[in-house]
């Protein structure tokens, strides 16, 4: 669900910034950590053990197939948005502050 809420998102966003003149050239290229999710929205075939899937991923795959989004993969050690919604160790929020160039500059020892 947090795949299609984040596609929502990115459709709305991309609408906006049409509407006062900035329109988005190309997909928006969202990161996500969860295999399934993505198999189920690339893929465009019929598969009976995924009937009763949510019409949320058929939404989230007419927009991959129309190219407004894209999807790749990103493990979870690496999401960068997971500093700032989950409770870390010290030593992964570093990680993830330093790598998303946000807060105060951390002084390292050599």
């Amino acid at each position: 669900m947090a795949l299609s809420d984040c596609v929502k998102e990115c459709i709305w966003m991309r609408r906006l910034l049409k509407d006062i003149g900035a329109e988005q050239v190309g997909a928006t290229v969202i990161y996500e950590n969860n295999q399934g999710a993505m198999a189920l929205a690339k893929n465009v075939g019929y598969q009976a053990r995924t009937k009763h899937i949510d019409i949320c991923y058929h939404f989230i795959r007419e927009k991959v197939v129309s190219n407004e989004v894209e999807l790749e993969y990103m493990d979870t050690e690496n999401q960068l948005a997971d500093f700032m919604t989950k409770g870390l160790s010290s030593k992964t929020l570093r990680y993830l502050m330093m790598r998303s160039n946000v807060g105060p500059k951390l002084e390292t020892s050599n």
